[in-house]
């Protein structure tokens, strides 16, 4: 057994190298203190990944992202006159709002008790019609000048135009049919 007698021998010269002695009673108290002194705790488990900081960011991003994309929409008027096109345009609405400011005049002058339900029916069309108007003026934004959407507008100032010229008519034949009815019942 010739490991056993390197054994002794090495504990042969170790002897006055080795810690005999049982620690002291205070010792286990001092190293907890130093334990706590140095306060890091040591995770054995490996650091799982945050991943709430990355996709914060990321979405912070995007939503910055989509009110730059955005915003020229909102700096930009919400509705746009067909004057806003060009000059032409310009005339042309121009033309149009005279002749049916006329036209309206006319039809005041003109109106009478046995007009008025044709009146009132022809103003309600002439309100859906300007409410078509200004649909298509929020549509002209959006489009950007496109030249359906142009003569869409053109076509409903037409369109009212003529409504009141027909209820002028309407309201002229009303008036000469009443008036030739009193020519015939003073006779």
């Amino acid at each position: 057994m010739k490991t056993e007698d390197e054994i002794d021998k090495l504990f042969e010269r170790m002897e006055n190298q080795l810690d005999v002695f049982e620690p002291s009673a205070d010792h286990k108290l001092r190293f907890l203190e130093k334990l706590q002194s140095q306060n890091q705790v040591i995770s054995l488990q490996p650091k799982k990944r945050n991943w709430i900081r990355p996709l914060a960011i990321a979405a912070s991003i995007a939503v910055l992202i989509g009110m730059i994309s955005i915003a020229p929409i909102f700096q930009t008027n919400e509705k746009a006159e067909l004057a806003s096109v060009s000059p032409q345009m310009e005339e042309t609405q121009n033309f149009f709002t005279v002749a049916i400011q006329n036209q309206l005049e006319e039809i005041s002058k003109n109106s009478s008790e046995e007009t008025n339900a044709l009146v009132d029916d022809a103003m309600k069309q002439l309100e859906k019609l300007e409410t078509s108007y200004e649909i298509l003026k929020k549509d002209l934004v959006e489009s950007s000048n496109d030249k359906r959407v142009i003569s869409a507008m053109i076509k409903n100032f037409q369109q009212r135009a003529s409504l009141l010229e027909n209820v002028l008519e309407k309201i002229n034949d009303i008036n000469k049919l009443k008036l030739s009815e009193n020519e015939t019942n003073i006779l």
